[in-house]
């Protein structure tokens, strides 16, 4: 059975309320583990952009089924294919970000031994020693729990699949980790991109770890919310406590002066609002300048959630859910 993306985006959108807090923990624990590899957000994506090429160019030039698992990743310096080119022009436009940043990202990534630049041959390859094994692993039991609840929801509301745990998610994914990881990795490009036409990716950890916990509750309390209902409403149906900025700061691992300055802009400008403690929320949508070009973005966002879910979906094929 061949999974269609714009389906599952659809069911994703009508039920946003009980699907994307699952994502959205999915996301802020990813950024977590990224800022424990990078210390630098920005420098991150460039850094997966770098690394999914460097994944789909291994597969191009040296395709194995035993070249492609986890403890292969680890057993053996595997990037043996190398990029030639760091195109700054094409990375700065795919990510949204002026070339210069990609520039002094490119110059940070090396300095700190992430990238690895060959100044005979000016190919690049990535040092997969500065990568721990232990947040690896944090990420690849993120991804898991979170395919595995959302392969759970869809059984139990009878939409094409069959319950798949997050056990057997992560052994799938540790055979073929690095199919899963470019699938995840171009998908995270593509969502990070897009939010940055709304916002630096700081605020955007922010704004989705807010929104996290304003949305926790709401499956166990509401019936499913589409994500239009749930964006003019949120604020309203929301009943559990916000969070302060010193909470904020040791979740997303940013440094607690500039959350405070993030939050300023985010509050202002309406994505979060403060209640009498000095706890942030997310504040209902219709409240931010541009609602409908947020809106748009949004639903980008879902059909690449809907892409993305279906390309791992077809990935565990063979263990027949279907």
């Amino acid at each position: 059975m061949k999974f269609e993306p714009n389906k599952l985006s659809k069911i994703i959108e009508e039920n946003y309320s009980h699907l994307m807090p699952d994502f959205f923990k999915m996301q802020t624990e990813y950024l977590a583990s990224l800022n424990i590899i990078y210390h630098d957000l920005d420098a991150s994506l460039v850094g997966m952009v770098l690394s999914s090429e460097l994944y789909k160019n291994m597969i191009k030039n040296d395709y194995d089924k035993n070249n492609i698992s986890l403890k292969n990743f680890y057993t053996r310096n595997n990037l043996q294919s190398p990029l030639s080119n760091f195109k700054i022009k094409e990375i700065a436009s795919l990510l949204n970000v002026p070339r210069e940043t990609v520039r002094r990202k490119r110059v940070k990534l090396i300095k700190d031994k992430l990238i690895v630049l060959d100044k005979k041959t000016r190919t690049y390859s990535l040092n997969t020693n500065m990568i721990q094994k232990n947040v690896i692993d944090v990420q690849i039991e993120n991804l898991s729990r979170f395919l595995s609840k959302f392969s759970i929801f869809f059984s139990r509301n009878r939409f094409f699949i069959k319950e798949v745990t997050t056990k057997q998610i992560i052994q799938d994914v540790e055979d073929k980790f690095l199919i899963y990881f470019i699938n995840f990795l171009d998908f995270q490009i593509s969502y990070f991109s897009n939010l940055k036409k709304l916002m630096d990716i700081e605020s955007a950890f922010i704004v989705m770890l807010c929104t996290l916990n304003t949305t926790s509750n709401l499956k166990n309390t509401h019936d499913p919310i589409s994500s239009k209902d749930l964006f003019n409403n949120i604020h309203s149906l929301n009943k559990s406590p916000g969070l302060n900025a010193t909470s904020i700061a040791e979740i997303t691992k940013v440094p607690r002066t500039t959350v405070l300055r993030k939050i300023a802009v985010l509050e202002k400008t309406g994505w979060l609002k403060k209640d009498k403690f000095k706890r942030y929320a997310s504040n209902n949508l219709m409240n931010v300048d541009e609602p409908k070009k947020i809106m748009l973005i949004n639903d980008h966002n879902i059909k690449l959630l809907g892409i993305f879910f279906s390309k791992c979906l077809d990935t565990y094929t063979g263990k027949n859910i279907t």
